[in-house]
């Protein structure tokens, strides 16, 4: 009886001593993990207050501030004296469907790229800023003489990012671009 107590008090001891080898494995390789992670982990909410999703295009990481509403769709990256390199905008819609986007209101040129649902490069454009409203011009001619930017069928998700992006990428009609859809597609809830 004696032997066997001794063989289960020293099975004790070593799964206790192996548990605490463990334990200090994993809390001095965690801060190195935790580390990394701080630094590759994209901010959560923009200076605009919407959201940021990482995405990754051509080998480059892309923090998109995400535009879901039709208010935040149509407000865009309106008014930004510039887009910094690595960011845009990503904006989601519920369907694949034609889009058309203009530069109402914007300051600075942009590329643009339309995805269909799968993450598929349908079109791309670099956009020009336009010249602003001018005085004498009514809202509705203003809008009228703007350039439109036309997708093509099936375009669910489109990505704006600073002018050249495109072309230094080589982001052109058939290039995927990783997305998790169903994960983008939670941003449509209201928020």
């Amino acid at each position: 009886m004696a032997r066997s107590t001794a063989v289960r008090l020293g099975l004790l001891a070593l799964v206790i001593i192996a548990m605490g080898g463990l334990a200090y494995a994993a809390s001095r390789g965690g801060d190195d993990v935790t580390t990394k992670s701080a630094i590759k982990a994209p901010p959560t909410k923009a200076k605009s207050g919407l959201p940021i999703e990482r995405i990754n295009i051509q080998g480059q990481d892309f923090d998109l501030e995400v535009a879901s509403t039709e208010a935040e769709i149509q407000y865009g990256l309106s008014k930004r004296s510039e887009i910094p390199e690595k960011t845009g905008m990503l904006f989601i819609f519920p369907s694949g469907n034609d889009r058309n986007f203009w530069m109402i209101n914007c300051l600075v040129d942009m590329d643009i790229a339309y995805l269909s649902p799968d993450g598929t490069v349908i079109s791309v454009y670099t956009m020009k800023k336009e010249a602003p409203r001018g005085e004498s011009e009514s809202e509705f001619e203003y809008t009228t003489r703007l350039k439109r930017y036309p997708s093509g069928p099936g375009v669910q998700f489109v990505i704006e990012t600073p002018a050249g992006t495109n072309d230094a990428l080589k982001i052109k009609p058939g290039v995927q671009i990783p997305i998790d859809r169903r994960k983008l597609l939670g941003y449509l809830r209201p928020r």
